[in-house]
């Protein structure tokens, strides 16, 4: 069996787990709201997912911003993180 703890969808839904506060979009442009000081670690393993609606992620202390490239993929994208918490 697989090391989940190398596994990037399991690293990433337990940090939603451990960290996630609430996640919108408008447009294009997905907003994740995270715990204070987690949303570099948010974004990082987003980005390691290679989801192919994402274009890219910016991350500040509590936010991560998360850019697609239609809305639709927006709303796939806000479905994606979603799916992973509950």
């Amino acid at each position: 069996p697989q090391d989940q703890r190398f596994n990037p969808a399991s690293k990433l839904k337990r940090a939603l787990m451990d960290h996630f506060v609430s996640t919108d979009y408008a447009e294009n442009l997905v907003v994740v709201k995270c715990m204070p000081g987690t949303a570099n670690t948010i974004a990082s393993l987003i980005d390691g997912m290679d989801w192919p609606e994402l274009i890219g992620s910016v991350s500040g202390d509590d936010t991560t911003l998360l850019v697609c490239r239609t809305k639709e993929q927006a709303e796939m994208g806000v479905s994606r993180i979603y799916g992973m918490i509950h």
